[in-house]
């Protein structure tokens, strides 16, 4: 510190010097008495301090040394001012741990986060506290606790590059870096982010001084303090934590784990959706000429799979069970395996059952009464007593042995017309036919308007389906507190009755009513939705491009398989992602 005058001393000044206990203990050479004399340090006396400030530590307690030295009236100033000083006081200062600090240690561990503390305490300050906060164990294991000047005697090399081989034996087990300087932090974070022993790592890293600043802007994502940060940490860095309070932060992470699982879950619906609607209307206009959806029809499935899906699925607010899974690694696809699986059996199921009531339902025709849904003469019988909406020339080529078209009118056919009583001949071919068949093809038909709502309500279920992107067998978990996600689906379903049953509405999209019964069995056709999802759960992910994050923590050779028994298994710390708390603002 700077010369202090003595007052009444004569000319006399005094320079005054605290810092780390053990740096300014080794520095003093006499402890000043209460009388004023200072009397020479011994190797007992300085042993007995050496004691009292490891007492302290012990305890968590911030040690700090405070000396002195006399600089005579009439003394040249010496070069080196802090040497040959007095020893004043030592002192513990304590800076309680806040009390949600280690709860939410403890919700970073079971989300498979690793929390290093990077600190410029004492070693054993530094491990007290880690203690408290649930960072460290009850009994400290070999490699958890280093000094920045051991750290840097290892993994630093002359020319201050990073000797990645002795970095590697070191990082994996390091919990508590104690006396760092900001050297030492930016050569852990930049360490651990090169490191090929692991799985890659993403870094995050908490700071508020300037000198945490290159660690920040070298993190995968930097955390300033709001309050005690400088303007160059809040600048370096890519959030602010308003608060100052590291809880903060695992709120941040369940956060983000909540978007980007929403995010999936509204890409998982809608690829499954598309997958269907292409196959519908491009395989159905291939072999039908026509497709069994009409443009309008599509555009309603396309504002359920994008606008109410988006709010219905990427709105959810994260459930308690976030921070009980591990991380996502870093090369991760968007598309897990998980999601692949439900994507495309869903799809194939739903394609198969609309394939199925496209084809299998839907009687042919020889005779009906003008405006009936019903065969009075049927030429092909297939299941239920729907007429057929398929088109008639499809129905004839492939459902009618026999040809009942009747043909073009030909006088040398006699095939062709009826003769009168007067002899005339009288086509058997009106001459509306053509107009007439065209007509009747372009009508709505009860049989493509159960197919178009069996679809709805096949999306409606798998929407539930979505909820869960992990392979979770309950897909109804916590349903009930997202209100805005019952609420569209009801508008979503009751729009369905609208457009169907409400005349004016069923004619725009190209509808015609349906009965009760068909109502129902639309809506048990939906439903097998569900108990299908149980089913998918028993097919192997190794059918799948790509390991999800799930599979890496499956126990046993079948859960991996099926992605059965997810969360059974619990791996190392070391394959979780490495928070770093800078000092202690946080905590």
């Amino acid at each position: 510190g700077p010369l202090v005058p003595r007052r009444g001393g004569g000319g006399a000044r005094r320079v005054y010097t605290k810092g780390a206990s053990e740096v300014v203990l080794e520095l003093c050479s006499r402890i000043a008495q209460p009388g004023g004399e200072a009397t020479a340090m011994d190797a007992g006396a300085r042993a007995r301090f050496d004691e009292a400030i490891g007492k302290m530590a012990d305890e968590g307690l911030r040690t700090l040394t405070v000396a002195y030295r006399e600089i005579a009236a009439g003394e040249e100033e010496p070069k080196d001012l802090e040497e040959d000083l007095i020893l004043l006081a030592v002192l513990g200062l304590e800076d309680p741990v806040r009390p949600e600090v280690p709860g939410a240690i403890r919700a970073c561990k079971e989300a498979g986060i690793v929390v290093r503390m990077v600190t410029g305490d004492n070693a054993r300050t530094a491990a007290a506290i880690a203690k408290k906060c649930g960072i460290l164990g009850d009994e400290i294991e070999e490699g958890q606790v280093m000094t920045g000047a051991q750290f840097r005697e290892r993994v630093v090399r002359p020319d201050d590059e990073i000797n990645m081989e002795e970095f590697d034996k070191i990082w994996m087990d390091l919990r508590v870096l104690a006396r760092s300087s900001p050297l030492d932090k930016l050569t852990l974070v930049t360490g651990i982010q090169q490191s090929k022993i692991s799985k890659p790592q993403t870094v995050a890293v908490t700071g508020d001084g300037t000198n945490d600043a290159p660690a920040l802007k070298r993190a995968d994502v930097g955390f300033a303090m709001g309050k005690a940060g400088t303007q160059v940490a809040k600048n370096a860095a890519d959030i602010i934590v308003l608060d100052d309070n590291f809880a903060s932060i695992v709120q941040a992470v369940k956060w983000g784990r909540c978007v980007y699982d929403n995010i999936c879950k509204f890409l998982q619906f809608q690829l499954t959706v598309n997958l269907t609607a292409c196959a519908i209307a491009v395989l159905g206009a291939s072999v039908l000429t026509k497709s069994p959806l009409t443009v309008i029809q599509l555009l309603w499935v396309n504002m359920i799979m994008d606008s109410f899906a988006s709010l219905a699925l990427a709105t959810e607010d994260p459930r308690p069970d976030v921070l009980k899974r591990r991380p996502y690694p870093r090369n991760q696809p968007l598309l897990s395996a998980m999601m692949l699986r439900s994507l495309v059996c869903h799809s194939m199921w739903q394609i198969f059952i609309l394939f199925f009531l496209i084809f299998a339902v839907g009687d042919v025709c020889e005779s009906s009464a003008p405006g009936s849904h019903h065969c009075t003469v049927a030429r092909h019988d297939a299941l239920g007593d729907l007429k057929s909406g398929r088109p008639t020339s499809f129905d004839q080529d492939v459902f009618v042995e026999e040809d009942f078209c009747v043909p073009f009118f030909n006088p040398k056919d006699n095939s062709t017309f009826a003769l009168s009583e007067d002899g005339t001949m009288l086509p058997l071919r009106s001459e509306e036919y053509c107009r007439e068949g065209a007509e009747q093809d372009g009508m709505p038909t009860q049989h493509y308007t159960l197919v178009f709502t069996a679809f709805v309500m096949l999306q409606l279920f798998n929407q539930i389906n979505a909820r869960k992107i992990h392979g979770e067998a309950n897909v109804f978990s916590g349903i009930l507190d997202n209100k805005l996600f019952l609420s569209i689906m009801a508008m979503e379903f009751f729009m369905q009755v609208l457009m169907v049953n409400t005349p004016g509405f069923n004619t725009a999209m190209g509808c015609t009513p349906l009965t009760f019964s068909q109502w129902v069995g639309c809506f048990f056709i939906g439903l097998t939705e569900l108990p299908l999802n149980l089913v998918i759960r028993r097919v192997p992910l190794r059918w799948f491009p790509g390991e999800s994050a799930e599979q890496a923590l499956l126990e046993t050779d079948e859960d991996r398989e099926t992605g059965g028994g997810f969360g059974k298994k619990r791996r190392s710390d070391n394959d979780g992602v490495p928070l770093l708390v800078m000092g202690s603002k946080a905590i």
